[in-house]
């Protein structure tokens, strides 16, 4: 008991000493947090410039994915979506569904065997931005592509090789 005491001081002295020094910034640990989170959430998207005026992009897309065998599914407009929830001052928005359906289902079926998380990068989006040009923004499914597991990474790059394709001579 005599040998307990001592070392019972030593664990109370160490704990209050740590307890009195310096304590991290919660609130500035917090907002690191935040910022690495929003600059992984902004790399998981791709956004290019288009060399077209804003239905011309869209209809493009369209034909270009027709044209590569893909499925073009209904569009969504967006804009339309935000002035009714009262964004007066939304700008032109648009959201395809389009995708390679034979790449889709083997890259879902690697993804549900292998036990991950199924996503398939089938939509982009058109829309006109703050500089009044018009941008296409879709997943990267290049650096997904870099993450994704062995099982599944080579469909992903044949993703990559088909939105490439598609996008020639629409993107800058």
């Amino acid at each position: 008991m005599k040998r307990l005491v001592p070392i019972a001081a030593l664990l109370f002295a160490s704990v209050t000493a740590h307890a009195a020094g310096p304590q991290p910034d919660v609130q500035a640990e917090m907002k690191k947090m935040q910022e690495a989170q929003a600059k992984l959430m902004a790399a998981m998207m791709s956004e290019q410039k288009s060399r077209l005026g804003y239905r011309e992009t869209i209809a493009a897309l369209q034909d270009a994915a027709k044209k590569r065998g893909w499925e073009v599914g209904p569009s969504m407009n967006m804009q339309e979506a935000m002035q009714k929830a009262g964004q007066k001052d939304a700008k032109p928005f648009t959201m395809l569904t389009m995708c390679k359906k034979d790449l889709a289902e083997n890259l879902l079926k690697a993804q549900v065997a292998n036990k991950a998380m199924p996503f398939v990068p089938c939509r982009m989006s058109v829309f006109e931005g703050t500089d009044g040009k018009v941008y296409i923004a879709r997943p990267n499914t290049e650096m997904m592509a870099q993450m994704a597991a062995p099982a599944f990474a080579p469909l992903l790059r044949q993703f990559v090789d088909e939105e490439k394709a598609l996008l020639v001579g629409i993107v800058e």
